[in-house]
């Protein structure tokens, strides 16, 4: 039963009172007329609370906006998320000029970090044994296509639903596909994606795959805090700083001249189902703080990368679980190098929302709390 303007409404109660759903909320498609994101699909998702997400289509299936009551939760780059048939897509750093920004990039599906360049002669095709890999691969700048979308009512429940895939292929290459299905519910500040990448072709395929998710100001803001479930202390990927103090990594600053990004990897604890909650709070937002959370499943996203950017206009944190460490090269040395045979499938599922109260924000560092004690 949709929770909506402080009251609760079965569907008989609340469709007597709106001409159409979408008087509250719903799945509506949209597209982009004028400039760098022209010719891009949006499918906009309203819940009825002040949640806004968009989906937009041409860019992997990826969340671009996301809002809560006026409040954007996204950090957007100055390049204002183009189309991809507009601007270079893996020239080295091409992804950084046309991917990375928005709520979420989907970095993958066959590699993930930095440019890099490796074995491909499994394909059979002589005259390309090695292949380079750009930054983050190809997955957030691959368009689309619609499977469906819409509204439906489960009882009193009204579910909010999208879905469509996402093929990356190539001959004498990789032929993988996602399936990507987003959820949300009527009067309910959160979603939930669910992905399935399945092997499509004949031959064996690396799979990478990292959720590359961008909050901005004013959650991220000078006095925010990123509360997460740490094991210990993160390994320094790139950046300087020191992993013994928790203030490094788990506090934010106001935005800073020349500053030169931080990445950690940290280990994370699962809850007994192997859930893992992470979140950003900004308690000087609202009347008692204002939060984003995720939460994803530990069994298929094992490693998490915190990209921690304090730059003038580069402002923001990336919340980045992902199937293993950054590249090729250190996946395979420690043995994380996920290869899909012939017709296998891998499922993953994320929730996010939005922590909308002090109480709210107290409950999900009580269950943070719990996870560090708990013997699992």
């Amino acid at each position: 039963m949709p929770s909506l303007f402080g009251r609760n409404f079965s569907r008989a109660e609340l469709l007597r009172r709106v001409g159409h759903i979408y008087q509250i909320g719903g799945v509506q498609l949209f597209s982009s007329e004028d400039g760098p994101s022209r010719g891009v699909r949006f499918l906009e998702f309203r819940t009825g609370t002040g949640f806004i997400f968009k989906v937009a289509v041409e860019r992997g299936m990826d969340v671009s906006y996301c809002e809560y009551q006026g409040a954007s939760l996204a950090w957007f780059p100055p390049s204002k998320l183009p189309g991809p048939w507009y601007f270079e897509q893996q020239t080295e750093f091409g992804w950084l000029r046309a991917a990375l920004g928005g709520f979420c990039n989907s970095c993958g599906m066959t590699h993930i970090g930095n440019p890099e360049t490796d074995s491909v002669g499994h394909y059979n095709f002589p005259a390309r044994p090695t292949e380079r890999y750009g930054v983050h691969d190809r997955m957030a700048l691959i368009p689309g296509q619609l499977r469906c979308y819409g509204e439906r009512w489960e009882d009193d429940q009204c579910v909010l639903e999208a879905e469509g895939q996402v093929v990356q292929a190539q001959a004498y290459g990789e032929n993988l596909i996602l399936t990507r299905r987003y959820t949300a519910r009527l009067g309910e500040s959160r979603f939930f994606i669910h992905d399935e990448i399945e092997n499509a072709g004949f031959l064996p395929t690396v799979h990478m795959l990292l959720y590359h998710l961008n909050l901005g100001f004013p959650i991220v803001d000078e006095g925010s805090e990123f509360i997460a479930p740490f094991a210990g202390p993160p390994r320094v990927l790139f950046g300087k700083a020191d992993p013994g103090r928790p203030e490094d990594y788990c506090q934010f600053i106001s935005p800073q001249r020349n500053w030169v990004q931080q990445t950690f990897e940290h280990t994370m604890i699962a809850d007994g189902e192997g859930r893992v909650p992470v979140a950003v709070v900004n308690p000087n937002l609202g009347t008692g703080g204002l939060g984003a959370y995720v939460k994803y499943q530990s069994k298929n996203l094992p490693k998490y990368i915190e990209w921690r950017m304090m730059g003038e206009g580069q402002y923001a944190l990336g919340i980045e679980p992902c199937t293993n460490s950054f590249g090729r090269e250190q996946a395979r040395s420690s043995g994380q190098v996920i290869v899909l045979s012939p017709g296998e499938k891998r499922s993953y599922d994320l929730e996010v929302g939005v922590l909308e109260s002090d109480e709210q924000i107290q409950n999900l560092r009580n269950e943070i709390e719990k996870l560090r004690k708990a013997p699992y």
